[in-house]
């Protein structure tokens, strides 16, 4: 028996790599019945993926907020656009919708 065939056999019911793979459809809330409770409790069970969710979530979030600010992407302007998310990114999540 191999490794992997023992983590698949385990609690998690997937292995970290296929909850990365879902986190997308799980976000869209496309995931089937029986690949969205697998999903679950992995993610109950594993902090790794817990982490991995969350800095999703984060960077989707960062990245709406950028969008509502108009900064011509130019390599003389990457300071600026760094300046710019760097500012979001330090705000917080109340500061942030009222801008």
């Amino acid at each position: 028996m191999t490794d992997d065939q023992f983590f698949i056999k385990n609690e998690l019911r997937i292995t970290c790599a296929d909850a990365v793979e879902l986190v997308t459809e799980y976000l869209e809330e496309t995931l089937s019945p029986a690949d969205l409770d697998d999903f679950q409790t992995h993610l109950s069970l594993c902090e790794g993926c817990q982490v991995f969710l969350d800095q999703v979530n984060a960077t989707i979030t960062l990245m709406s907020r950028s969008r509502q600010v108009d900064v011509p992407l130019l390599p003389g302007n990457m300071d600026a656009l760094l300046a710019v998310l760097d500012e979001r990114a330090a705000q917080k999540p109340d500061e942030a919708s009222s801008s």
